[in-house]
């Protein structure tokens, strides 16, 4: 899954949204899911999805649609995207310029265009003050769009934040277009999901687990088991509980490997942080525009990107 918090592990062993250099994409237009998957999971249907999109990197996207993947976001108003914060960022911890992004939504196929498919431009790019790519506290991000998504969109929707962190033991839901095998160079063509067990945090805390690593404003979520988790290319994405959004995909140690349950960062927490940052004011027009303090960034990166 992630980095381990009871020894140092290195960039390229943390489930990195920001994908790889060179990356095979499998599955494709008429792909039934039988045979790749995310780790444990399913294609995702369109109807509970609806919120999901894809963050690429707008000069590989323009060149081979599909390509430019590097990190899943939700939807939580008409011209906003919540992602991670180390999906905003560069190799040095540096907040990228909005125009190294755009935003595709609408379809379940990360290669192919359809009559619904949105690919918005960006117009901001918010990260936590306090975002510590060391320990991956603090790992949340928002895209401002350049242009509003509509309200009438047959399949891109916003998603309710929920307000408090839920209990261990809700089941939800997370999705992306991620590996399925930790460390291969693979994206999936098709939007993938797998339902996960919220865990306590004492658990993930224990010394056969992440030993302490769990701080505020993060929760875990997987089976103990193993085998069921999100995986490289799918940071930044949504986990789903009880039909609102709980978590952002943020790191964890390898994927699906027993003991280690997936981290994210805990929506309810941040969620003043989120309307206050720039997805509090409903956009009725052409532009979304967001006036926001931003902090400095801090420390050594490790996350869960796809390259």
């Amino acid at each position: 899954m992630w980095p381990n918090a009871a020894r140092s592990v290195p960039a390229a062993a943390i489930l990195l949204a920001i994908g790889f250099s060179a990356v095979m994409v499998v599955g494709g237009e008429g792909y039934d899911g039988s045979d790749l998957r995310i780790v444990g999971g399913f294609p995702a249907s369109q109807a509970a999805t609806m919120h999901q999109v894809s963050i690429r990197v707008k000069s590989s996207d323009e060149k081979s649609f599909g390509s430019g993947h590097i990190c899943g976001g939700s939807l939580i108003n008409n011209h906003t995207v919540l992602t991670a914060a180390h999906c905003l960022v560069d190799g040095s911890n540096r907040k990228r310029a909005a125009n190294y992004f755009r935003v595709v939504g609408g379809n379940l196929n990360l290669t192919v265009t359809s009559a619904n498919s949105v690919i918005l431009d960006v117009s901001q790019v918010v990260i936590h003050q306090r975002y510590n790519p060391a320990n991956f506290e603090h790992d949340v991000g928002l895209l401002i769009l350049s242009s509003i998504v509509p309200a009438t969109h047959p399949t891109l929707r916003p998603i309710q934040m929920i307000q408090i962190k839920p209990n261990a033991g809700v089941v939800c839901q997370t999705s992306g277009w991620g590996t399925p095998i930790f460390g291969q160079n693979i994206k999936m063509a098709v939007l993938m999901a797998v339902n996960v067990t919220v865990q306590a945090t004492n658990v993930c805390n224990g010394t056969s687990s992440y030993n302490g690593f769990i701080k505020n404003g993060m929760l875990c979520a997987g089976d103990v088991l193993g085998n069921k988790d999100a995986c490289q290319g799918d940071s930044g994405g949504p986990l789903v509980c009880n039909g609102v959004l709980a978590g952002i995909v943020s790191n964890g140690k390898d994927c699906g490997l027993a003991n280690f349950p997936g981290i994210y960062a805990d929506v309810a927490h941040y969620r003043e942080w989120i309307l206050t940052s720039g997805a509090q004011r409903s956009v009725a027009g052409g532009m979304a525009v967001a006036l926001v303090a931003l902090g400095l960034l801090y420390g050594k990166i490790v996350q869960r990107l796809m390259m």
